[in-house]
């Protein structure tokens, strides 16, 4: 496996999973840099960066609520 860093074609992903935007159902596309990842809107030209380290965190945060979540419904039921 090489280093993002030393690619020298884009990687980018089109999911099947769409957003509404401007009126228009739009998938979403996301294009790896070495230094993150850029989120997009197919036929959108703005774009956002986000790091990996904040996909991380915001993915142990969801993860931490649903948890949560879990665990007082089965202590409701319990009642």
């Amino acid at each position: 496996m090489s280093a993002l860093a030393n690619r020298k074609t884009r990687l980018s992903v089109e999911f099947s999973d769409c957003v509404r935007e401007r009126g228009k159902l739009r998938e979403v596309t996301m294009e790896l840099t070495p230094y993150g990842v850029k989120v997009r809107l197919k036929g959108m030209r703005q774009s956002y960066e986000i790091t990996p380290s904040n996909i991380y965190n915001r993915a142990v945060i969801l993860k931490v609520e649903q948890d949560r979540k879990e665990k007082a419904a089965k202590k409701k039921a319990t009642r």
